[in-house]
């Protein structure tokens, strides 16, 4: 189509939807305990299960497959599967969705090391799907979807688009094409960025008090650097990172069967008011509301 003005003419080039994710069915963030075998399932979409923490095993059509840190591996439509964490706890993130374009076909039957430099989608997916649906602590037999009262504005689109980037780039990668992006590096241990180092050093603290002083130290950088280096690159404050990683603690303290006078002890929370307080602000329930959910 063209349109012209005075004597200049603008063609309007129409977008070629090379790939097009249609319903976004589940999404689970989950911590499974050692030896946590999931019931086998089938369904009629898509579904990706990335392993964010240790190893994990995903068994399809009676195959076990094992699936490294870091891996991501694709479940065609009607495949029977389920998951295995034998020997020691892990973290999956799990996306179910139905995409009927011919390029999904692609991904029958793969499994990819997930680059660091596309990691960050991962996290922009999770991160969007807790501001805009209920997303259980850990659900397996979540089978809906269910929208917030006030959910962030665009944030279902905001969710597709990001797992369609996603999608995109993993075909490059696979394809060999290269594309420039801008990204936050994952959080990995042997990562010499300053934004990894920083959260290191705050993982290391999670039994114990944190000080900036003694962080910028540490990394010999100034209190005003860090912190707005942080923001800037994860989009979450220092503070507000050290905290999440005590709550991630406590709910594994919490499944272990510790109380909570134990958990608040452990991790230095001031008190357990205060400990409940802070786990509310991080998982929109109580101690004793998430220690009745897992059992």
């Amino acid at each position: 189509m063209e349109q012209t003005t005075k004597d200049k003419k603008f063609y309007k080039h129409k977008i070629s939807n090379f790939l097009n994710v249609q319903k976004i069915v589940t999404v689970h963030y989950q911590e499974p305990e050692k030896d946590y075998v999931s019931q086998e399932e089938t369904h009629d979409f898509w579904e990706i299960i990335y392993a964010d923490k240790k190893d994990v095993f995903v068994v399809k059509n009676g195959v076990k497959h094992l699936l490294k840190q870091g891996e991501v591996i694709f479940i065609s439509p009607n495949q029977p599967h389920h998951v295995e964490c034998l020997g020691e706890e892990a973290n999956i993130f799990i996306l179910s969705f139905e995409c009927r374009s011919a390029s999904i076909t692609f991904f029958h039957d793969k499994k990819y090391r997930v680059p660091d430099e596309y990691r960050y989608l991962l996290q922009n997916i999770m991160t969007e799907a807790t501001e805009t649906f209920v997303l259980p602590d850990f659900d397996p037999d979540l089978h809906k979807l269910i929208l917030r009262d006030n959910p962030n504005l665009g944030g279902e689109q905001v969710l597709k688009n990001q797992l369609e980037l996603l999608l995109i780039y993993l075909l490059r990668a696979a394809n060999n094409q290269s594309a420039q992006q801008e990204f936050f590096l994952s959080k990995i241990s042997s990562s010499n960025d300053l934004q990894d180092e920083i959260v290191c050093f705050l993982a290391s603290k999670i039994y114990d008090t944190l000080s900036l002083d003694e962080l910028c130290e540490k990394l010999h950088y100034g209190k005003t650097h860090l912190c707005s280096f942080f923001k800037q690159k994860t989009g979450n404050s220092i503070y507000r990172t050290y905290l999440k990683l005590k709550i991630d603690e406590a709910k594994k303290l919490i499944r272990r069967k510790h109380s909570f006078t134990d958990v608040t002890n452990k991790l230095y929370f001031d008190s357990v008011a205060h400990f409940s307080y802070v786990f509310k602000k991080y998982t929109g329930m109580t101690p004793k509301e998430y220690k009745s959910s897992i059992k």
